[in-house]
């Protein structure tokens, strides 16, 4: 016989189920729709660049347009071509789809070099990886190389696929994604591993793009204004405004996300691991220990790994031109920092915070951090804070 819960008790629990209910509306409303801004998102910037050569470059000078010429090649061709990659190329999964069909779009994960969009086909092949300590570049997953991780890969509790580390199931996308930033329903899918390089560099050329529109067609949007102005563009003149205003809005916002991805990439954090980052930090703080990313190499190294640049990677020019840089990690295993071999003059006590005893415990274990335990150091990387049914990682405090 059933034991009738108390009414308290009863109640929050009918709370809980609600929410998910909410929960589940919302991501199915935010699959539902990804299309729909897809589109939205092609009319914008294809309306305002038409807009934008109908209107301000035709007023140009012909030593106007020759000084301007290399931002008026490489603005569109970067905002369209790497929208459109950021929109093809997959995030990345760790397995195949749940009902055995094929991905239709794992060939972009894929070595292509015949591919028009692969750097090798216009000349940027990869430099060889020195061998430099793992102090420098950091070591990939303890000792054991590149393509080993070397510990245990844990199965995601909704889809029961392999989860490796920075690993996060998306409950739009109904699956885990390597290296998940987050679900963006203006691409219709996740940011994440093979696909966060296009992202971020698609809102940086949206941002020049909308300066560019901003800065030469000021003139221009003040004869908006002007029935004696005269109009020889297609556009009409309330459509440039519109056009104008919107880039005025865009580039002031834009440029702040990009900024803040930019921030979070140099700091080695996907925009999940941030929020988890800053719990730990302020959860070590309160146990008297310090706490570090495990991931972070240091700002110059972690953008070069981003980007796949620099020893190893491929050359700098690639970021002037839409193409498919494959990652530097196979989203399996990911180089890491070393604790410091130095003490930290910091007082360390019996832990009270149990999420920090993974990454203490690693401290303890693993050969490439402090021996003793008790460095005054903690870094979590197990990558267990983060809840992917309840949230986790601080969200809820």
């Amino acid at each position: 016989m059933n034991t009738p819960l108390p009414p308290m008790k009863y109640a929050s629990v009918l709370v809980i189920r609600c929410f998910k209910k909410v929960e589940h509306f919302a991501d199915w409303i935010t699959g539902a729709a990804g299309p729909v801004f897809v589109f939205l998102c092609w009319v914008l910037i294809g309306g305002g660049g038409f807009a934008f050569f109908d209107v301000v470059a035709r007023d140009l000078s012909y030593l106007g347009l020759l000084v301007l010429s290399p931002l008026l090649t490489l603005v569109p061709l970067n905002m369209y071509g790497q929208y459109y990659l950021v929109t093809h190329v997959p995030p990345g999964y760790p397995a195949p789809k749940a009902s055995g069909k094929e991905d239709k779009d794992i060939k972009w994960t894929m070595a292509m070099p015949w591919s028009v969009w692969s750097g090798e086909k216009w000349g940027f092949t990869k430099r060889e990886r020195p061998l430099t300590s793992g102090g420098v570049l950091g070591s990939w997953g303890g000792d054991e190389g590149p393509g080993e991780t070397g510990r245990r890969v844990r199965r995601c509790r909704k889809c029961d696929g392999p989860k490796p580390e920075r690993t996060h199931h998306c409950s739009v996308c109904k699956r885990c994604v390597l290296q998940m930033d987050h679900h963006c329903p203006w691409i219709n899918g996740c940011v994440g591993l093979y696909n966060q390089r296009h992202f971020v560099l698609f809102m940086v050329w949206l941002s020049l793009g909308c300066w560019s529109v901003c800065g030469l067609g000021y003139r221009r949007f003040i004869n908006t204004f002007s029935y004696r102005a005269e109009w020889k563009a297609y556009t009409p003149k309330i459509g440039f405004t519109l056009v104008y205003v919107l880039c005025i809005a865009i580039g002031v916002a834009v440029p702040v996300l990009a900024s803040w991805h930019l921030y979070m990439v140099s700091k080695g954090e996907t925009s999940i691991e941030s929020h988890d980052n800053a719990y730990m930090e302020k959860r070590a703080q309160q146990e008297g220990l310090i706490y570090l990313n495990p991931y972070d190499l240091g700002r110059r190294r972690n953008l070069e790994l981003f980007f796949n640049l620099g020893s190893g990677g491929y050359s700098p020019y690639t970021l002037l031109f839409p193409l498919v840089i494959p990652p530097a990690s196979n989203g399996w295993a990911f180089p890491r920092r070393p604790l410091p071999t130095t003490t930290a003059k910091i007082p360390t006590s019996s832990l009270h915070a149990p999420e920090l005893a993974e990454g203490l415990l690693a401290a303890r274990t693993h050969g490439d951090h402090a021996e003793d335990g008790l460095s005054g150091y903690v870094m979590g990387d197990d990558g267990s804070l983060t809840d992917d049914d309840e949230g986790g990682g601080g969200w809820m405090d």
